[in-house]
């Protein structure tokens, strides 16, 4: 009777670990203490598509990449023979005929101080090498923005402080907030692209919107002619205030652009016209700003830029190219 007792609850304990084994979401599978494997879960022969006797014992190297198993079956055998715990990722190949990466852990099984066996489990990390790739790519293109910004930070502050005059630390101020306000539309963006007319509204925004005409569609542009785009804008826009259009209750300003496709590069034109302030003459020293708008603009976006003086006020016209190449 005892007997029976225990060979019934011997039976139920081995069904509900079979249904435990099949529930769980990962491929589990059993071995010997030399590591012949014996049992798996459900789970392994849908995901491989195998059969229990293609499986048996070391049939499980079908399933591994070729490059990989040679490392996995030195890392294994080590972990046999030492009795030690393994852990390792590595990819699996599906019944498709697609690799995933699994994260593979085998405890070894103890009894009276000795090994009796191997209990594996795989568990697919797709998603989260998935993951941990677009982090590092994202860490990767922080570290080149950070460079970026400082090269600029860099020339911003040699150019305004070069020659230390009254408002030399205002301008430099300035020209970091104009850049914190671009940063801060490309983060809205994840630092893929920035729209020209978000780009243009943030430039102009300190010297008041309602001194400004502005139309254009809604095109985008990669970070690197955003930033040039706006620093160029917030240039033109602190020249107007001091010394242009701007500097004067009647003047105002008209910013419009649009995309020529018809040319075998598609070019963004983008024009800024001042009217209604003083008489307006060209300088007979350029500084920082229109140095950056010239050739910065040429050099960092490819574009073709020119900058007019005429009495009724100053004009700036730019053509930057939108191919493929100039925006990555």
């Amino acid at each position: 009777m005892a007997q029976r007792a225990a060979e019934r609850e011997s039976d139920l304990t081995y069904a509900q670990f079979k249904a435990l084994a099949n529930s769980i979401p990962n491929l589990a599978w059993m071995a010997r203490p030399d590591g012949w494997v014996f049992w798996y879960n459900d789970r392994w022969y849908e995901y491989t598509g195998t059969t229990p006797e293609e499986m048996a014992g070391w049939g499980w190297q079908s399933v591994h990449h070729p490059d990989v198993l040679p490392k996995m079956l030195e890392r294994w055998t080590h972990a046999i023979e030492h009795g030690e715990f393994f852990q390792m990722i590595f990819p699996l190949r599906g019944a498709d005929g697609l690799y995933r990466p699994f994260l593979t852990r085998i405890e070894p099984l103890h009894e009276n101080g000795a090994i009796v066996g191997w209990f594996g489990t795989n568990t697919d990390v797709t998603e989260q090498e998935r993951d941990r790739e677009r982090l590092q790519l994202l860490i990767h293109e922080l570290n080149h923005r950070v460079k970026n910004t400082l090269a600029t930070v860099h020339s911003i502050a040699m150019h305004s402080l070069r020659e230390l005059k009254p408002n030399s630390v205002e301008l430099f101020e300035n020209r970091l907030l104009a850049l914190a306000a671009l940063h801060d539309v490309l983060t809205r963006e994840n630092w893929t692209k920035a729209k020209v007319g978000e780009l243009i509204g943030t430039a102009i925004a300190p010297a008041g919107m309602e001194n400004f005409e502005i139309s254009g569609p809604d095109i985008d542009v990669c970070p690197r002619i955003a930033a040039v785009l706006a620093m160029t804008l917030h240039e033109l826009c602190a020249n107007a205030v001091i010394h242009g259009s701007l500097s004067t209750s009647s003047g105002r300003i008209a910013v419009d652009w649009c995309v020529d496709s018809e040319r075998r590069t598609p070019m963004l034109h983008l024009a800024w016209r001042e009217h209604g302030g003083p008489p307006v003459a060209p300088p007979a020293k350029k500084g920082f700003g229109m140095r950056l708008i010239e050739k910065t603009m040429a050099s960092d976006a490819g574009a073709r830029v020119a900058v007019e003086f005429p009495p009724e006020g100053l004009r700036c016209t730019m053509d930057i190219p939108l191919a493929a190449d100039v925006l990555k």
